[in-house]
Protein backbone atom coordinates (compact mmCIF):
# COMPACT_ATOMS: atom_id res chain seq x y z
CA UNK A 1 0.00 0.00 0.00
CA UNK A 2 2.93 2.33 0.55
CA UNK A 3 4.29 2.21 -2.72
CA UNK A 4 0.85 3.28 -4.17
CA UNK A 5 0.95 5.90 -2.05
CA UNK A 6 4.16 7.01 -3.45
CA UNK A 7 2.97 6.73 -6.73
CA UNK A 8 0.17 9.03 -6.12
CA UNK A 9 2.30 11.60 -4.77
CA UNK A 10 5.19 11.00 -7.59
CA UNK A 11 2.24 11.45 -10.13
CA UNK A 12 2.55 15.30 -9.32
CA UNK A 13 5.76 15.26 -10.33
CA UNK A 14 5.23 13.72 -13.73
CA UNK A 15 2.26 16.09 -14.17
CA UNK A 16 4.48 18.67 -14.16
CA UNK A 17 6.71 17.60 -16.71
CA UNK A 18 3.48 17.18 -18.57
CA UNK A 19 2.78 20.50 -18.36
CA UNK A 20 6.34 22.27 -18.42
CA UNK A 21 6.54 20.24 -21.50
CA UNK A 22 4.32 21.50 -23.59
CA UNK A 23 4.56 25.29 -24.38
CA UNK A 24 0.40 25.67 -24.60
CA UNK A 25 -0.12 23.81 -21.24
CA UNK A 26 3.36 25.61 -19.75
CA UNK A 27 1.98 29.56 -20.14
CA UNK A 28 -1.28 28.57 -18.24
CA UNK A 29 0.61 26.83 -15.17
CA UNK A 30 1.66 28.03 -11.82
CA UNK A 31 5.35 26.65 -13.39
CA UNK A 32 4.92 29.78 -15.49
CA UNK A 33 3.88 31.86 -12.83
CA UNK A 34 6.66 30.69 -10.43
CA UNK A 35 9.02 31.45 -13.15
CA UNK A 36 7.85 34.78 -13.89
CA UNK A 37 8.23 35.70 -9.79
CA UNK A 38 12.00 34.45 -9.39
CA UNK A 39 12.30 36.84 -13.34
CA UNK A 40 10.67 39.55 -11.01
CA UNK A 41 12.53 39.42 -8.03
CA UNK A 42 16.06 39.37 -9.64
CA UNK A 43 16.78 35.73 -9.51
CA UNK A 44 16.85 34.59 -13.15
CA UNK A 45 18.53 31.61 -13.04
CA UNK A 46 15.22 30.43 -11.58
CA UNK A 47 13.25 31.96 -13.76
CA UNK A 48 11.96 31.32 -17.40
CA UNK A 49 15.42 30.58 -17.90
CA UNK A 50 15.39 27.56 -16.02
CA UNK A 51 11.90 26.94 -16.55
CA UNK A 52 10.79 27.25 -20.26
CA UNK A 53 11.95 24.89 -22.09
CA UNK A 54 12.70 26.80 -25.14
CA UNK A 55 15.62 28.10 -23.70
CA UNK A 56 16.40 26.40 -20.62
CA UNK A 57 18.05 23.29 -22.89
CA UNK A 58 20.66 26.03 -23.33
CA UNK A 59 21.82 25.52 -19.14
CA UNK A 60 23.37 22.37 -19.98
CA UNK A 61 25.83 24.01 -22.52
CA UNK A 62 28.79 26.38 -21.65
CA UNK A 63 27.22 29.91 -22.79
CA UNK A 64 24.36 28.33 -24.07
CA UNK A 65 26.49 26.99 -26.89
CA UNK A 66 26.76 22.69 -27.20
CA UNK A 67 29.87 23.22 -29.57
CA UNK A 68 31.48 24.95 -26.49
CA UNK A 69 30.69 21.59 -24.69
CA UNK A 70 29.52 21.44 -21.37
CA UNK A 71 28.15 23.97 -18.72
CA UNK A 72 29.69 21.41 -16.05
CA UNK A 73 30.82 17.96 -16.33
CA UNK A 74 28.06 15.48 -16.89
CA UNK A 75 25.61 18.49 -17.34
CA UNK A 76 23.94 16.98 -20.34
CA UNK A 77 23.61 13.56 -18.80
CA UNK A 78 24.16 12.43 -15.14
CA UNK A 79 23.50 16.31 -13.57
CA UNK A 80 20.87 17.18 -16.19
CA UNK A 81 18.27 17.79 -13.56
CA UNK A 82 20.32 20.38 -12.33
CA UNK A 83 20.00 22.69 -15.61
CA UNK A 84 16.04 22.80 -16.42
CA UNK A 85 12.70 22.73 -14.26
CA UNK A 86 11.74 19.55 -16.52
CA UNK A 87 14.61 17.58 -15.83
CA UNK A 88 14.03 18.27 -12.07
CA UNK A 89 10.30 16.87 -12.60
CA UNK A 90 11.90 13.70 -13.88
CA UNK A 91 14.11 13.00 -11.47
CA UNK A 92 12.02 13.76 -9.01
CA UNK A 93 9.13 11.29 -10.65
CA UNK A 94 11.77 8.49 -11.24
CA UNK A 95 12.73 8.56 -7.54
CA UNK A 96 9.36 8.38 -6.46
CA UNK A 97 8.92 5.34 -8.96
CA UNK A 98 12.09 3.80 -7.76
CA UNK A 99 10.92 4.06 -4.23
CA UNK A 100 7.66 2.33 -5.07
CA UNK A 101 8.80 -0.59 -6.47
CA UNK A 102 11.86 -0.86 -3.23
CA UNK A 103 7.97 -0.72 -1.42
CA UNK A 104 6.07 -2.65 -3.13
CA UNK A 105 4.07 -5.36 -1.48
CA UNK A 106 0.93 -6.59 -2.78
CA UNK A 107 -2.59 -5.19 -2.02
CA UNK A 108 -4.09 -8.54 -2.69
CA UNK A 109 -3.32 -11.86 -3.50
CA UNK A 110 -3.97 -11.30 -7.37
CA UNK A 111 -0.65 -9.49 -9.37
CA UNK A 112 -3.06 -8.25 -12.26
CA UNK A 113 -5.79 -6.81 -9.55
CA UNK A 114 -2.38 -4.49 -8.04
CA UNK A 115 -1.36 -3.52 -11.26
CA UNK A 116 -4.78 -2.23 -12.43
CA UNK A 117 -5.18 -0.38 -8.85
CA UNK A 118 -1.68 0.97 -10.02
CA UNK A 119 -2.83 1.99 -13.35
CA UNK A 120 -6.20 3.47 -11.98
CA UNK A 121 -4.79 5.48 -8.98
CA UNK A 122 -1.46 6.99 -11.50
CA UNK A 123 -4.47 7.78 -14.04
CA UNK A 124 -6.64 9.56 -11.48
CA UNK A 125 -4.13 11.34 -9.40
CA UNK A 126 -2.26 12.48 -13.01
CA UNK A 127 -5.81 13.96 -14.07
CA UNK A 128 -6.03 15.50 -10.99
CA UNK A 129 -2.56 16.85 -10.57
CA UNK A 130 -2.44 18.11 -14.15
CA UNK A 131 -5.73 20.00 -13.45
CA UNK A 132 -5.13 21.67 -10.09
CA UNK A 133 -1.48 23.05 -11.54
CA UNK A 134 -2.75 24.69 -14.38
CA UNK A 135 -3.79 28.39 -13.22
CA UNK A 136 -5.47 29.75 -16.12
CA UNK A 137 -8.94 27.60 -17.31
CA UNK A 138 -8.30 24.84 -19.74
CA UNK A 139 -11.01 25.66 -21.95
CA UNK A 140 -9.21 28.86 -22.71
Amino acid sequence: MLSLVIIIIGTFWEASMDIIGTDHNYRRSIWCQLADYFDKIGKPYLGQRFWDKKIAWRNKWKNGDPKQGEAFPLSSMMFSFLTDGWHVMKFLWIIHFLSAIVHYSPITPYMITDMLIFYYGFGIAHSFFFKILQVKPISE
